[in-house]
């Protein structure tokens, strides 16, 4: 005998996960709510400091995902199809891709700046995009670290 059950439907998603999800978004929102109105410090930002130094730089992308990256006076400085540069190019995607969102050309300068405490970034100030290169590990912080002695001529 063959037993039918009517207005049975299967559960997708059992009710217990969704209050259970429900209840962790609870928690985090609090947590978040305790922490911006007693005025917890931000973590992960870098403390201010000082410029001890800073270039322009421009960088030209070339067919085959070749970017070189030039000073003011148009010197070609680094390639990023030779040797270890290949970090110029995750970079040039970086600030291309936020001024493609905000309509900025792609030939407008960008800054290197080394901060006092040692700290390496690029600054966009067309869109207010910066990236802390040390964030991407010292060999790669190092490929444009050296940009600072190569603008020396030393």
């Amino acid at each position: 005998m063959i037993r039918e059950v009517e207005n049975e439907k299967p559960t997708v998603i059992p009710t217990r996960l969704i209050q259970a999800v429900g209840a962790l978004l609870l928690i985090c929102l609090t947590i978040v709510a305790y922490a911006r109105i007693t005025d917890m410090p931000l973590l992960g930002i870098p403390e201010p400091s000082p410029i001890e130094m800073e270039t322009l730089l421009r960088f030209q992308a070339y067919e085959g995902s070749r970017v070189v990256v030039y000073n003011q006076e148009n010197k070609a400085l680094v390639d990023s199809s030779v040797g270890p540069n290949g970090f110029v190019q995750v970079v040039y995607k970086g600030f291309s891709y936020e001024r493609k969102k905000k309509n900025v050309s792609n030939s407008k300068p960008v800054r290197l700046v080394l901060y006092k405490d040692g700290r390496i970034a690029i600054v966009d100030d067309s869109t207010s995009w910066s990236l802390q290169l040390g964030s991407f590990g010292s060999k790669n912080a190092a490929v444009f670290g050296d940009l600072f002695v190569l603008e020396d001529g030393n």
